[in-house]
């Protein structure tokens, strides 16, 4: 794990100036590292699928002496639900049920991407400020003695965007796709049939609308495009939970 330099601004609250704040950021290592629960696959009965997945990641990130400076970690983990999300560390998590809804590797670029850009726009640390840094929320999950429990450190791994942060993350993603000659048309079409899905996966969650969506991509198109992975390698991608 590498040390990214955060910036987090919480107003003149002596509490978490003094004491708190530091036993956060101090903290940060220890929660980066942790796994939610559920299988992390690796691949072991076709070990070529991991090596594919990092094939489709490298694609599209690191694209800029940026990139460099954040590595980004890609897991797909075992689990129904059909959703992907960023966590502190650089990392992203990939539940096999959103791999197995997506119908190429476009589409499953597009949401990575879009999760890439949580990363790098440092939306987790501003969310945890949002939703967690208080003073009275903080004692109750960051005990004076002992590491914290699991369903606390959970917590922190499943924070919720603002609309206006996936916007962002939309508009940084498909620029990325772009830049790595991916076709945004996977990004629209993923998250435009998650939308009309019985019930809107997890994925949709303070997302923006389909429309919106669907206009934002309508940007981006025209540009020249080469495969992400042949028929053949996105089945074996596909196979790594199995």
């Amino acid at each position: 794990m590498s040390d990214v330099p955060v910036s987090v601004a919480l107003g003149p609250r002596a509490e978490l100036r003094r004491g708190v704040l530091p036993t956060v950021l101090g903290w940060l290592g220890t929660v980066a590292g942790m796994v939610p629960p559920g299988d992390v696959c690796q691949g072991r009965a076709r070990p070529e699928s991991g090596a594919l997945l990092d094939k489709l990641v490298r694609r599209i990130y690191p694209l800029s002496p940026d990139d460099k400076a954040i590595p980004i970690t890609v897991e797909v983990i075992r689990g129904e639900t059909v959703n992907a999300y960023a966590t502190l560390g650089g990392r992203i998590y990939v539940f096999d049920g959103l791999l197995r809804q997506a119908r190429s590797p476009e589409e499953l670029a597009g949401v990575l991407a879009h999760e890439i850009e949580h990363v790098r726009e440092r939306h987790i640390i501003q969310a945890m400020a949002v939703n967690l840094l208080t003073y009275k929320t903080l004692t109750m999950i960051l005990p004076g003695s002992g590491p914290l429990d699991a369903s606390s450190a959970y917590l922190f791994l499943s924070l919720q965007f603002s609309r206006q942060e996936e916007a962002e993350a939309d508009s940084g993603g498909l620029e990325r796709l772009r830049s790595a000659q991916v076709d945004a048309a996977g990004f629209e079409e993923f998250f435009a049939r998650a939308q009309r899905l019985p019930a809107p996966p997890a994925i949709l969650s303070n997302h923006p609308s389909n429309e919106s969506r669907r206009e934002l991509a309508a940007r981006y198109r025209g540009y020249p495009t080469r495969p992400v992975l042949d028929p053949g390698e996105w089945a074996a991608l596909g196979a790594i939970c199995r």
